[in-house]
Parts: C-alpha cells; sequence; structure tokens
C-alpha cells in the first residue's frame, strides 16, 4: 500500500509514517525558504527550478490533504502526527499569499481549498 494510505500498524507502516513525516517537513522548509527567498529578491524573479519546486510542493500538500480527507470520508482512521504536520503547514501557506507567481498563487488556492475540505465535519453514516 502507499505511503498515504498506509495503515500505521507494523514495520511498514512505522517506515511509512516516517517518510511522510520527512516529507512534510521538507515541504515546510521550500515554503519557509521560498517565501524568505522571495523577499529578499525584490522584484527579481527567482530562478524557473524554485518555481517549479514550489508549485510541485503545493501540489503534494494538496494532494495529500485530498488523501486524508478520502480517509476521513471513509471513517479510517488518520494518524494524530501526519494530521499535525499538515496543520503546522498551514502558517507557511498563508505567508505564500503575497507572492509575485501566479503560478505559486494558482496552485497555493489549490491547497487552501484542501484545506477547507478537512474543516468540514465528516458526514454521519
Amino acid at each position: 500500500s502507499s505511503g498515504i494510505n498506509a495503515e500505521y500498524g507494523g514495520p511498514q507502516g512505522d517506515v511509512s509514517k516516517m517518510a511522510l513525516g520527512t516529507l512534510l517537513k521538507r515541504c515546510q522548509e521550500v515554503l519557509r525558504n521560498y517565501v524568505k527567498d522571495e523577499k529578499l529578491s525584490g522584484r527579481c524573479p527567482l530562478p524557473r527550478s524554485r518555481m517549479t519546486e514550489i508549485a510541485f510542493v503545493m501540489r503534494a500538500i494538496s494532494s495529500l490533504i485530498n488523501s486524508l480527507q478520502a480517509r476521513r470520508d471513509q471513517m479510517t482512521e488518520i494518524d494524530v502526527e501526519v494530521w499535525n504536520h499538515v496543520v503546522e503547514l498551514y502558517p507557511y501557506l498563508i505567508d505564500c499569499i503575497t507572492c509575485n507567481s501566479n503560478e505559486v498563487r494558482e496552485t497555493l488556492k489549490e491547497a487552501l481549498h484542501q484545506f477547507k475540505d478537512l474543516l468540514v465535519p465528516p458526514s454521519p453514516r
């Protein structure tokens, strides 16, 4: 099973959980550095590779949140640590609101819309 959808029991689940935590910390670092570097660059655009990286991170966050939403909708347990890592990304996403790139703003909107979906209570079964 995939890292996002893995059950967290046993050694494979532990590895998946650790890998996901590491990935989320890396996403947080990319977001933080992007905002800082864009402010320092002034009117000079950041290199295309950086723009691609931040857009990729935003899409990965959207995909992860979508997977968590699907798990929750299926009444499948979501690991508290993973949930907390995802929630910790929110302020970093908010910091990206003032970015200059249209591509980044579009992927940011998508990620923030995914967060909105997590706030909706699961439908009763």
